[in-house]
């Protein structure tokens, strides 16, 4: 019955998602961001119900891994607390049921930015960069990618470690 109850509301969510553009338009549904629980993952809320979402287009280390905390706390500092924008990808949940989008705040993409600080990596589908299995992206991930090669280039934060492990591999190797 749980389960039901939150595909329900879930789908009541996306009913209610505007159709446009890949930006934040004064006609998109704004979200409450209630709690952000990792780098790349957070809660947030229409007013009545709260539901988790994992941030397209970025893959943020993972809470034990190198930079893990920081990469949180930036999320944190970019949108806790805050009204954003979510337009979903592909069929809009992942794996975990976690509802899938690319996240706005302010018209600004917050994977990009967090990938362009140097706190995230772009999101590589079954760990191999692009454009290997390019087409199992739901979006265009060049800009994504195009950031990441200027953040490495700079050595930006998760970048000034000599020996870099994407979370993806993390993942392989620690098991939960």
């Amino acid at each position: 019955m749980k389960q039901t109850k939150k595909i329900f509301l879930l789908l009541i969510f996306f009913i209610s998602l505007p159709l446009g553009s890949a930006r934040s338009s004064p006609t998109d549904k704004h979200y409450h961001v209630v709690h952000v629980v990792d780098g790349d993952t957070f809660d947030t809320t229409d007013g009545l119900v709260t539901f988790r979402v994992r941030v397209a287009g970025m893959d943020a280390p993972e809470s034990k891994q190198a930079f893990g905390k920081l990469a949180t706390v930036e999320l944190k500092k970019l949108i806790e607390g805050k009204e954003i924008v979510i337009q979903p990808i592909g069929r809009g949940f992942d794996r975990y049921n976690r509802v899938l989008g690319q996240v706005f705040f302010e018209g600004k993409d917050i994977s990009l930015l967090m990938i362009q600080r140097g706190f995230a990596f772009y999101y590589r589908p079954r760990c191999r960069d692009y454009p290997e299995d390019k087409q199992l992206y739901d979006y265009d991930p060049r800009p994504y990618v195009d950031a990441e090669k200027v953040a490495r280039a700079t050595n930006l934060v998760i970048w000034s470690n000599k020996s870099v492990t994407l979370p993806c591999q993390f993942r392989k190797e620690h098991p939960y």
